[in-house]
């Protein structure tokens, strides 16, 4: 399935300095995520795949040792599923950072992603109450961070926004924190 495109630019010189503080550009395009979010989406997803797959091995041995006409099919069953997992791994990551994007102005946050089911979602800046910067173990070896925005609500009214560098991240954090957060923020 082809996703769709849209005009997207880098995320590199977003930010302008005056007087001492990064401004944000205008721009109503797109902008798409760090492209070594791509590396760090397929690291994640082969540790994840291989995880599964150990706890898959010891269950197709069983079978196969109980049933040994069944140890060659079982033992078959559990190479395709690796060579699955493999092909996935790098499949994926390529075609979700093509489909990942996001846009901010004065008044609006949206976001783009998915592959099958697209999905955009609009975040009001005066609704946002607060912003954290995550960065796992394989995010900080290449130098990214996600972006968690949170507003009020349930659990899921947060936003995050995946692969960003991290100074990137930081700045926009920042412009986030003093756009954000209106008369009516709790």
């Amino acid at each position: 399935m082809e996703t769709q495109e849209f005009d997207q630019v880098e995320v590199k010189d977003q930010f302008e300095e005056v007087d001492g503080k990064a401004v944000l550009l205008p721009d109503d395009r797109f902008r798409r995520l760090d492209r070594r979010i791509v590396q760090v989406w397929t690291i994640g997803s082969l540790i994840g795949y291989g995880v599964a797959l150990l706890f898959v091995l010891p269950w197709a041995i069983y079978w196969g040792l109980r049933h040994p006409m069944l140890l060659g099919w079982a033992l078959l069953g559990w190479c395709l599923l690796v060579g699955g997992a493999i092909w996935l791994s790098f499949w994926r990551p390529p075609r979700l950072y093509r489909a990942w994007g996001w846009r901010i102005d004065d008044r609006l946050l949206e976001t783009q992603s998915g592959l099958l089911f697209q999905r955009r979602r609009l975040l009001p800046l005066n609704r946002l109450q607060h912003v954290d910067l995550r960065r796992g173990p394989i995010e900080r070896i290449y130098g990214l961070a996600s972006l968690i925005l949170h507003t009020a609500g349930t659990q899921s009214a947060n936003l995050t926004i995946p692969g960003l560098e991290v100074t990137e991240a930081m700045r926009l954090r920042d412009h986030l924190v003093e756009k954000g957060g209106g008369d009516d923020a709790v």
